[in-house]
């Protein structure tokens, strides 16, 4: 069971992770109320109704800290009530959806950690876990914590439906 659970959640995610491909090579837009930089540790801190637009990626966050080591980005950091994303997956797919307290983003490692309240959704299918972690390289997922205490990880799969309409063709 285990097992199945993991490939669902592999395909979800080997969806959600790269977005449109394009959107990579698309400028980074972010507006806040307050954005504060320190040179000598290379961070940014944006505060306030924070919304980053990269491509089809949107993302709402109450503050977005960015660790740029030697002027590259490093990890992006965004907190919220909840922080709020969504993202294009790919051309004719469904829009991936998904909010948690605190999201992390490791540029070159290609590795999403979602904390707190975690949940994805895609259509009607819908993930929830207190912790979500996505390697994009190795296309490897995973869901909740190793401690007894932790809750649950929880999924809903929809099977498709043949009113659902097919894939356009790319």
């Amino acid at each position: 069971m285990k097992l199945k659970i993991a490939f669902c959640l592999s395909l979800l995610w080997a969806e959600f992770a790269f977005g449109l491909e394009e959107d990579s090579a698309q400028p980074v837009y972010i507006e806040a109320n307050s954005a504060y930089y320190d040179k000598k540790i290379d961070q940014s801190t944006y505060t306030g109704n924070v919304v980053l637009v990269q491509g089809s990626l949107h993302l709402q966050a109450d503050k977005l800290v960015a660790y740029s080591p030697g002027g590259k980005v490093e990890k992006v950091v965004a907190y919220g009530n909840p922080v709020r994303f969504r993202q294009q997956p790919k051309p004719g797919a469904e829009e991936i959806r998904g909010q948690s307290k605190q999201a992390e983003y490791y540029m070159e490692k290609k590795y999403i950690v979602l904390i707190g309240e975690a949940v994805v959704w895609q259509g009607k299918n819908e993930y929830t876990s207190d912790r979500i972690e996505y390697d994009q390289i190795n296309d490897i997922v995973k869901a909740g914590e190793a401690s007894s205490d932790a809750k649950r990880v929880k999924i809903i799969l929809h099977p498709k439906t043949e009113s659902s309409p097919p894939p356009k063709k790319q």
